[in-house]
């Protein structure tokens, strides 16, 4: 089975995820569920492990050259919290990263053409995903660099913006391998 196909069953068989993918749907068509929400899901299940929404961050992005302000970003968040108060939410609209977001050495960054291109440069490859639900009920999936760690439970570093030792760090205080055993460090 291709992992498109894969990703979409488990999200599908996931009650609590399609009640934020559909509730995210109707309330911002072009704003997606990503990052560990999703990574998460796969690994748990992957490990055989039960996978809860209670007391998770769940990150929503978008890409919105017309919310300067944040507006967007604050209306989402509060609608996503007054349904879903068990979760945090870290809504960001991609479009305006690069006026708050530095690199290691403090540099700033050039500002996302697309949510493409924002999921581009995370740190992790099987942290780069979005997905969101579309008016048929389909989903879509934005992964840069494809599925194939996500599934083959890879964590594999994305040089783009930050350092190994970031990358390092990160893998250590979000206890990855302490949480998902079979997960593999992949040095290129």
């Amino acid at each position: 089975m291709d992992h498109t196909r894969q990703l979409k069953q488990l999200i599908y068989s996931c009650p609590e995820l399609m009640l934020r993918l559909q509730y995210l749907r109707d309330i911002h068509t072009h704003a997606y569920l990503s990052a560990g929400v999703i990574r998460n899901l796969v690994w748990s299940i992957l490990h055989h492990q039960s996978y809860g929404f209670d007391q998770i961050e769940i990150d929503v992005i978008f890409y919105d050259l017309n919310d300067q302000q944040g507006l967007k970003e604050q209306h989402l968040t509060e609608l996503l919290k007054q349904k879903f108060p068990n979760n945090e939410w870290d809504v960001v609209n991609q479009a305006y990263v690069h006026l708050w977001y530095k690199t290691d050495d403090g540099c700033s960054i050039s500002q996302y053409q697309s949510l493409f291109d924002a999921l581009s440069v995370w740190v992790e490859t099987a942290t780069a995903i979005a997905v969101r639900l579309l008016e048929n009920d389909d989903i879509e999936i934005i992964a840069p660099f494809g599925l194939n760690d996500l599934f083959e439970l890879k964590l594999r570093w994305n040089k783009r913006l930050v350092s190994y030792p970031v990358f390092l760090a990160r893998i250590q205080a979000k206890q990855f391998l302490t949480r998902w055993e079979k997960l593999l460090v992949v040095d290129d």
